[in-house]
């Protein structure tokens, strides 16, 4: 691998060279004091890493120009800046990504080794806070907080207990893919792990990523995207009866779309609501009250045997469903007759 650094002469450069050996240790390395040098007839390296700082002319520009010399390579640009303006206009002119100076070892090598090998970083900004974020935290610390983790990658490691695919957790958390495998590397690192499976093994044992998820139960956080690989999906019509006072509480609901009426506590639920956990974990095992469509629905349901399953499979999805019951009683409580 041959990598082109255009910056000037200095400690600086000096010490990025250092990083990029960690990056390619058989590889050549060269250094250009100015980027114009780039724009010379000459063999097209794999990776071009543009200091934008240095040119004498705008920064889109000298990109754009440095592209057009060498369509071939992987082109980087790096500078002081953080304006998402000037950002986006370096990938614009074709920039497969911007390090800002402030950015650490760790997420500057995380990005370069996802840009060799092919997947380019294309968000820009996009995550800045999280990127930075990767050495330092904002706030006051969390209880528990260990293995040296940062707030961001313990979101990210509790995500990955679940099960969760990078782009999943990426969704998820609102931020790019290549941020979650930058994040997912400097977590190996910090917990001194090989790979996934080992880091969610070693994730059973850390506090902070328990309370991560003990939180987000109390909080009335449900991930559903494991939980739905074991439902079923089922489309009620208007004014149907999905179960009555007094039958057998055999199923857990999901309400994805539409409104229904509990009948006898005068109560209409809509999107985004689970139900149906009482008639279930009752000693009677029957239904309390009635739940009839108001509007069209979507349902996703789960058998009572499935839903005692995952009770002693899944902790989170447990404590979940206690403060369900818990806060049903309540409301229960509080309701006028």
């Amino acid at each position: 691998m041959k990598i082109v650094l255009a910056a000037p002469a200095g400690w600086a450069t000096d010490a990025f060279c250092g990083l990029l050996r960690k990056l390619a240790p058989a590889g050549e390395i060269q250094v250009l004091p100015d980027a114009k040098l780039l724009l010379l007839p000459g063999a097209a390296p794999n990776l071009i890493l543009l200091n934008v700082d240095s040119t004498t002319r705008t920064a889109a520009e000298m990109v754009a120009a440095v592209v057009g010399a060498h369509p071939s390579s992987r082109i980087v640009a790096m500078g002081g800046a953080t304006d998402g303006a000037i950002v986006d206009a370096l990938l614009a002119a074709g920039a497969l990504a911007y390090l800002p100076h402030s950015f650490s070892e760790t997420v500057v090598l995380g990005m370069l080794r996802l840009i060799v090998e092919g997947e380019s970083q294309d968000a820009g900004l996009e995550s800045l806070a999280d990127e930075t974020s990767l050495d330092t935290d904002e706030g006051p610390p969390e209880p528990g907080l260990d293995a040296g983790l940062t707030k961001r990658q313990t979101d990210v490691l509790a995500l990955a207990c679940q099960g969760k695919p990078n782009l999943a957790i990426a969704n998820h958390l609102g931020i790019s893919e290549g941020v979650v495998k930058i994040h997912m590397t400097a977590i190996f690192k910090a917990l001194k792990v090989r790979n996934r499976a080992e880091a969610v093994l070693q994730a059973t044992r850390l506090q902070s990523v328990t309370f991560r998820q003990i939180r987000q139960a109390e909080g009335g956080k449900l991930d559903l995207d494991w939980l739905m690989g074991h439902m079923t999906h089922e489309r009620l019509a208007k004014d149907t009866t999905l179960f009555r006072a007094g039958d057998p509480g055999n199923e857990l609901y999901f309400l994805q779309r539409g409104k229904i009426a509990l009948q006898e506590i005068d109560t209409e639920i809509g999107d985004g609501t689970m139900f149906g956990e009482i008639g279930i974990f009752s000693p009677s095992h029957r239904r309390t009250c009635s739940a009839v469509c108001k509007t069209d629905v979507d349902v996703f349901k789960l058998t009572a045997d499935q839903v005692k399953r995952l009770y002693l499979l899944n902790p989170q999805f447990a404590l979940y469903i206690v403060h369900l019951i818990a806060k049903r009683l309540m409301d229960d409580r509080t309701r006028p007759i």
